[in-house]
């Protein structure tokens, strides 16, 4: 408990100074760091302590008008993007982390266009580039929101630099896919390569696939689910997650041999 000058208590982490009489409030915040906060009198402090401790508590505040990328990342991950899955937090990091050496250590306001497409040229491919920026974009503009920033510079970073020739899709022919499954027939995972060629369905979402998910009566699978596959704590997990989009949540008819291989 702190104390004024004659010695009155002043409740949890607020004491007075004697070199000017300043009521001074202290309190550690989301981040681990701790707030100072000044006022003429015990009121005027105790009320400011109030709204600074709720602007915490609602993620409203930020660190620093000083803060790097480094915290700044920090902070747009446990906050802005919380409730993410967390594939997608991890797929958020590996984006990041090309080009964290380049540019975390720098203050947010210290970037410009010249420092950031310099990093950014230093991918090793368009597509590299073009995931990085999103990420930066949208830890900007959040940055902006916060009163940290009054431009988004990444909007014009330029990504296509090695102008790499897109792949072009190929499907089976359906002489090629029965050639396929011809070949297949002896193999452990037949009935799911029947499954996938008779559906259309992604590979996350045939694994996902439960009985729950299938009708026999209507001849229908429910695509519901998805099942992922990908890299935590330096270790590679599976977690199934519900459909993201309206379009991924679909209801596919099924074909004789679908519903054969099912079953």
């Amino acid at each position: 408990m702190g104390k004024s000058i004659k010695g009155k208590e002043l409740g949890k982490g607020i004491t007075q100074r004697k070199s000017d009489g300043l009521y001074q409030g202290r309190f550690v915040n989301r981040f681990g760091k701790t707030q100072t906060i000044y006022a003429s009198s015990l009121n005027e402090l105790r009320k400011r302590m109030r709204e600074e401790q709720y602007e915490d508590e609602k993620a409203l505040n930020v660190v620093t008008k000083d803060v790097t990328l480094d915290e700044w990342y920090e902070i747009w991950m446990n906050t802005c993007k919380k409730n993410c899955r967390n594939s997608t937090k991890e797929s958020y990091a590996t984006h990041y982390k090309r080009i964290q050496k380049e540019l975390g250590w720098r203050k947010l306001t210290s970037l410009n266009l010249i420092i950031m497409q310099n990093a950014l040229n230093e991918l090793v491919s368009d597509n590299a580039r073009k995931n990085t920026k999103k990420i930066l974009v949208d830890m900007l503009e959040k940055a902006i929101d916060s009163d940290l920033l009054t431009k988004n510079v990444a909007k014009q970073l330029n990504t296509v630099i090695s102008k790499e020739d897109k792949k072009e899709r190929r499907v089976l022919t359906v002489s090629e896919a029965e050639l396929f499954l011809g070949e297949a027939q002896s193999s452990f995972y037949y009935n799911l390569f029947v499954l996938a060629i008779e559906t259309g369905m992604r590979i996350g979402e045939l694994c996902g696939v439960q009985w729950k998910d299938i009708d026999f009566d209507k001849k229908v699978l429910y695509v519901r689910h998805t099942l992922c596959y990908f890299q935590k704590g330096g270790k590679y997990i599976f977690e199934m997650h519900d459909a993201k989009t309206k379009n991924g949540r679909r209801t596919i008819p099924l074909t004789t041999r679908a519903l054969e291989a099912l079953k």
